[in-house]
């Protein structure tokens, strides 16, 4: 603002110059004595925190002088004024951006600038740009416990408040001295116990609660990684002791696998959603909505595609022309209670992404089903009403991600259904429901099921 006041067109800003000093060596002012209340609390590394206070405590007075020596320019406007308010109110400036900064690392850490900077000006100031999300462990059985899977959670989920620079509750969590040493209540690691440890402790109170980590508002640890911590505590707490070292039950195990191998315990089928699919065109997709055909996004993220026909006659014609229009984005298919026949479920097969098909009540054989075998995601068919028998389930046993099949009220046995189990990967074939009359007021209804 002073340097602006001093051109002809901004000069009507040269009256407020004085009233913005003023305001900022007052908020200085205050900001200063709040920190130094705030300091009180001994939650913060020395070194910076020493940097920080009095690199504030100098932005006061020059902040002030600046003031002073503006009004005493105003009044009396000499050459050595003018190079001392100048000066003052350069050297003011440098210590506000020092301030600010230290501030910053005081409270999110030493990389706070860096941290969430965006990859392209990350690149511009010649920073190396890390990979999203965390990093995977190549091998999983010579991997450091502590090293490589229970310091990057601490990393992400604690140590921005127990620090180098900061120590919340006089706890710092970087390093492996500092996890020993605990904080103001004592240890927080019991080895062998993690019941009995502060840290976990803390992790299982209601997020609500004064004492519960991490605190309400940041992000909270997720349910895995509250078992590897858990997992790593029972096992002795050891700081350098590999994966293949330690005992793992088949719970821990399965989490273990997700860090060397994200997808290892996905479904074919979630993977495949997780991973998209191509675009499509959008005026073809208006053009069939506009025909008052029940077909959207199954979310605003991505292109899969949900589609449900409520009219009961032309079906077999508009899945043929839905799947040349949208062969690997259609996912979801529901033909319930139409004309369907086995021409349709033709069309049906040319959805290679399907995931889900509900043929309910449908004309559909067992010679349609012939026309799903290319279904490699399938993963949900109901069947239900229609006229397949045991023979139809030969067509469907060599589908690799089938997992539940609704029978009831066809021509398929529980023979048949058990045959078809072990034949495939299913989980669960659905027969219907077996009404059993207890006694004059109880009656017991159960599925009638085939499952592994």
């Amino acid at each position: 603002m002073e340097l602006l006041s001093r051109k002809d067109q901004f000069a009507h800003l040269k009256p407020a110059v004085g009233f913005v000093l003023a305001l900022g060596a007052l908020s200085a002012l205050v900001t200063a004595v709040l920190g130094l209340m705030l300091a009180q609390a001994g939650d913060y590394g020395e070194d910076l925190l020493f940097i920080h206070k009095w690199s504030g405590i100098l932005l006061v007075l020059f902040a002030f002088a600046a003031w002073w020596l503006h009004f005493k320019r105003e009044k009396k406007p000499t050459l050595q004024i003018q190079r001392a308010y100048l000066g003052t109110l350069s050297v003011m400036m440098l210590l506000l951006g020092g301030a600010g900064h230290y501030g910053g690392s005081l409270t999110h850490g030493s990389t706070f600038l860096t941290q969430y900077m965006p990859d392209t000006m990350k690149k511009l100031a010649g920073i190396p740009v890390e990979e999203k999300g965390p990093k995977l462990i190549e091998n999983l059985d010579e991997a450091v416990v502590y090293v490589d899977i229970i310091h990057p959670i601490m990393e992400q989920r604690c140590n921005s408040c127990h620090n180098a620079s900061k120590k919340k509750g006089d706890l710092q969590m970087h390093t492996k001295e500092a996890l020993l040493k605990g904080g103001e209540n004592g240890a927080i690691l019991e080895p062998g116990s993690a019941a009995e440890s502060e840290l976990i402790k803390r992790v299982h109170l209601e997020e609500n609660h004064d004492d519960h980590m991490p605190p309400k508002g940041k992000s909270q640890l997720t349910d895995d990684q509250v078992l590897l911590l858990e997992w790593w505590i029972n096992e002795g707490a050891s700081f350098d002791k590999k994966v293949a070292e330690l005992q793992a039950d088949e719970e821990v195990k399965t989490v273990l696998l997700t860090l060397s191998d994200p997808n290892a315990n996905k479904s074919a089928v979630e993977i495949l959603l997780a991973e998209g699919t191509t675009p499509f065109d959008e005026e073809k997709l208006n053009a069939y909505v506009s025909e008052g055909i029940a077909i959207k996004r199954l979310s605003n993220e991505d292109n899969w595609l949900q589609v449900t026909l409520y009219r009961k006659d032309s079906v077999d014609a508009l899945l043929g022309r839905l799947a040349t229009d949208f062969p690997d984005q259609i996912t979801w298919v529901d033909v319930k209670d139409t004309q369907l026949s086995d021409v349709g479920l033709e069309a049906v097969g040319k959805f290679k992404n399907l995931t889900r098909l509900r043929a309910e009540k449908t004309a559909v054989t067992d010679a349609g089903l012939t026309h799903l075998a290319g279904l490699s995601f399938l993963e949900s068919l109901n069947l239900y009403g229609t006229k397949i028998t045991d023979t139809g389930l030969d067509h469907l046993s060599k589908l690799p991600n089938l997992r539940r099949l609704y029978a009831w009220d066809t021509e398929v046995s529980k023979e048949g259904a058990t045959k078809f189990m072990e034949e495939a990967s299913l989980i669960e074939v659905n027969l219907g429901y077996e009404v059993n009359m207890i006694d004059s007021l109880t009656v017991e209804v159960k599925p009638i099921a085939v499952s592994n």
